[in-house]
């Protein structure tokens, strides 16, 4: 009886111990176990680089030189020296334009003259203004470029048509009266001629000085009308 009763308690003390050892071991389980750490995916930025808005700064325009009213840029009649210089002895006996490209020049700014009309001694019809100015530039005794006749006979008319006049006359007066003002200035003998005017440079500008009476302003006029007319300075 003693025996079964001490049996009894062993068993009962193995029990509570095993009891024991479950409890705890299913403790340390649920203590220890790991977790799901909930782990945050990268947020996907844009890596391209963002675009700022720069302040770009405009060209500065560097000012130009305004020509005055009336006077073509370009068309200037001193040198760097303040002397006269209108056109050079190479322009003044130039072949220069045809009858018909004079008469186109003055279709723009004078179309009364490119109109114009006239009867001729050496032509079955009228002419033009144009062949009428070619024909007085190219003589057997001299030939001048016929632009510079052409603008010496319009500023000597200041551009008017006169009334019953013979143009092909007064065109040829012209282009003879220049040829003999360029030579008198280039003759070997003419020397106090041309230390009679230090302020000109040339015999073309002399030819031009003198005939329009040394006015300056005229000759400024000429050299805005001929760049005018045609495109260029002479």
């Amino acid at each position: 009886m003693l025996s079964l009763m001490a049996l009894l308690k062993r068993v009962l003390g193995l029990s509570t111990i095993l009891l024991t050892v479950v409890l705890l071991t299913a403790c340390g389980i649920a203590a220890h176990a790991p977790t799901a750490a909930a782990t945050r995916a990268p947020s996907l930025t844009s890596i391209a680089p963002s675009i700022t808005a720069t302040n770009t700064t405009s060209p500065t325009k560097v000012p130009t030189a305004t020509p005055e009213p009336g006077i073509p840029l370009g068309c200037v009649i001193l040198n760097e020296e303040g002397k006269l210089y209108v056109l050079g002895d190479d322009v003044f006996f130039a072949l220069g334009p045809s009858g018909e490209e004079l008469d186109q020049a003055l279709a723009d700014d004078y179309p009364e003259w490119a109109n114009y009309r006239q009867d001729v001694s050496w032509y079955s019809e009228p002419v033009t203004i144009g062949k009428i100015v070619r024909e007085a530039s190219f003589q057997e005794k001299f030939a001048l470029n016929s632009a510079v006749t052409l603008v010496t006979l319009g500023e000597s008319l200041n551009w008017q048509l006169p009334s019953n006049s013979d143009l092909f006359l007064r065109s040829l007066a012209i282009s003879e009266r220049l040829h003999h003002l360029w030579f008198e200035w280039t003759n070997p003998q003419n020397e106090q001629i041309r230390a009679q005017f230090p302020e000109v440079t040339n015999a073309a500008t002399y030819t031009l000085y003198v005939f329009f009476e040394h006015d300056t302003p005229r000759l400024q006029s000429w050299c805005n009308t001929y760049k005018q007319l045609f495109g260029t300075p002479p």
